[in-house]
């Protein structure tokens, strides 16, 4: 019963928000509502071993919009990969002086806190090196839900037009799709286990679809009924980081965690600013660069049917980038 319960109140909270016209209100709802009622200690239970094929699931999702035209704008998409590691390493840089000088966390705590990897990377190596986990959780989950707020309702006012005219969706299409988009998702989870990809329950089958649809082996197309559910699931298990908040005990780490993201936006309204200048979307940089999780930016992206392709590459790049870099320094921290 308390599994029904919580599924009927993350279903009712995507409805709920949808409703009312939230932007991104399958995955926000859920968050918003389930979030709530963990910080009232009300008992959510979500399943938690669909997680894996969920996250395998949008990963294939993702896979099927790269085409073979990202041949073509591979040139663009490289100028723009160049610079996101400058980004991220200012980025880090800011938000390690907030983490360190002003809430006054140690620096394994600080470091790896302010790196926008993956959550569940982060937390694995916080753990590993001797800093605090809870800290770490605390503060990159503050980020991701500022940060997909924030970013959706900038994205929402963009293509406010858009969405109204795309608005008619056929829920029920592209049923017979399914079995594909399941069976690359469940190969594609393996061989990113098997050759030890980081975050290889995404990446893992992103990569394999990608490849399947870029050089034409395949062709499906996602039904939206399956990316619903995934904005759902994702959204509440999101949502479940609220349970046993004290506000007392948890509420330095959740102002870092705000004063961090806030901090973060400096140098990458600079980023932007530059980018747009040389050419480039905004919305496309806005999305691409903004340090949210890479899950919840690309199924944003997905929602407002925003370029996909030059999005979930930064965000791969940006893990990648990010998961390499922490592991140099995890020999330093765990010296010092």
């Amino acid at each position: 019963m308390k599994y029904l319960f919580s599924i009927f109140l993350a279903v009712f909270g995507g409805f709920l928000a949808y409703n009312i016209g939230i932007p991104l209100p399958w995955m926000l709802g859920p968050l918003f509502l389930v979030g709530f009622f963990c910080a009232l200690k009300v008992e959510i239970k979500l399943p938690k071993k669909p997680l894996p094929l969920v996250r395998a699931l949008l990963g294939c999702v993702i896979g099927t919009n790269f085409t073979n035209e990202i041949f073509i704008n591979i040139n663009q998409i490289g100028k723009s990969l160049f610079l996101l590691p400058f980004f991220v390493v200012l980025m880090i840089l800011c938000t390690y002086f907030v983490l360190k000088k002003i809430m006054n966390y140690d620096k394994k705590t600080s470091l790896i806190g302010s790196m926008p990897g993956g959550l569940n990377e982060m937390v694995l190596l916080v753990s590993e090196i001797g800093g605090n986990e809870r800290i770490v959780t605390l503060l990159n989950t503050t980020r991701i839900i500022m940060v997909v707020t924030i970013v959706s309702i900038l994205t929402h006012l963009f293509t406010e037009d858009f969405i109204n005219e795309t608005s008619e969706i056929l829920y029920f299409s592209h049923l017979d799709d399914l079995l594909y988009i399941f069976t690359i998702s469940i190969i594609g989870f393996f061989i990113g286990k098997i050759l030890s990809i980081p975050g290889y329950s995404i990446i893992g089958p992103m990569l394999l679809s990608s490849f399947l649809h870029a050089f034409d082996f395949i062709n499906v197309t996602p039904n939206i009924l399956l990316i619903i559910v995934i904005q759902i699931y994702l959204g509440s298990n999101l949502g479940l980081y609220f349970k046993g908040i004290n506000l007392q005990e948890f509420l330095g780490p959740i102002k870092a965690g705000v004063l961090s993201t806030l901090i973060s936006f400096i140098p990458l309204s600079l980023f932007l600013y530059f980018l747009n200048f040389l050419g480039f979307d905004l919305l496309s940089l806005i999305l691409s660069y903004a340090p949210g999780g890479q899950a919840e930016m690309c199924i944003l992206t997905l929602s407002i049917g925003g370029d996909i392709v030059f999005v979930s590459i930064h965000h791969v790049f940006r893990v990648f980038f990010v998961i390499i870099m922490a592991a140099f320094l995890k020999k330093y921290l765990l010296k010092s």
